[in-house]
């Protein structure tokens, strides 16, 4: 294996060249991580940095600058490498994971979230009872790629855990939008009348959770 280091256009470039055959991009706060086939040729590498630096750039940027926050309130965090342990005082959260703060702090969100839920379990069955709405088994994850689902087999809504970093309005917000797939699965005229009858802002907090980018991984 071979290994390359160098700056293009502000965004540090990472290669490593393995016995593999095709080519695999990874973005964090250190910069843009190719993995790539020995038999590629550094002019690939540049016409594929060349087409794709801004998109790239983005994203790095995005982890580089990358804020904290509970419930959205924002929040400052330090890490140290020792059994999982969290400790939350004065708007600061110590994590501590013998094997990353990534891991810590999405450890930290999922019991996090669990709690919060736990405690909204009275408000929440109470707001569904008058929708005639029956609340379901809850499951927690961390995602990538959506907020929350419903899954219509098990007849249970995955939450993810992220969603403990955003205000309680968003957080509100997705879970009314899987209650309302458990009456209307399809997205369709009927699911978002009752979407809207069961969160009357649900316009305005679906453009906000658009604009948000879930990170693949937290660095500090």
């Amino acid at each position: 294996m071979t290994a390359n280091q160098f700056d293009y256009r502000g965004v540090p470039i990472h290669i490593k060249k393995k016995p593999i055959k095709h080519m695999y991009i990874r973005i964090h706060a250190s910069g843009c991580h190719i993995n790539m086939s020995s038999k590629m040729s550094a002019k690939f590498v540049e016409n594929y940095l060349k087409d794709n630096i801004e998109a790239i750039k983005k994203t790095y940027l995005k982890l580089k600058h990358m804020t904290y926050s509970i419930l959205g309130k924002p929040i400052s965090v330090s890490y140290s490498k020792d059994d999982y342990d969290y400790e939350f005082k004065r708007n600061h959260l110590k994590i501590a994971h013998p094997i990353s703060f990534d891991k810590g702090f999405k450890a930290f969100l999922k019991t996090s979230m669990i709690t919060y839920i736990q405690h909204l379990e009275a408000q929440l069955q109470s707001h569904l009872k008058s929708f005639e709405i029956t609340p379901v088994p809850y499951q927690f994850k961390y995602l990538t790629s959506k907020f929350g689902s419903y899954h219509r087999v098990k007849h249970m809504i995955t939450l993810n855990t992220f969603l403990y970093m955003l205000e309680p309005a968003l957080i509100f917000y997705v879970l009314m939008h899987e209650y309302a797939h458990t009456k209307a699965f399809h997205h369709q005229q009927a699911f978002y009348d009752l979407q809207h009858r069961i969160c009357p802002n649900d316009k305005e907090l679906s453009k906000r959770l658009k604009t948000l980018t879930i990170p693949r991984q937290f660095t500090i």
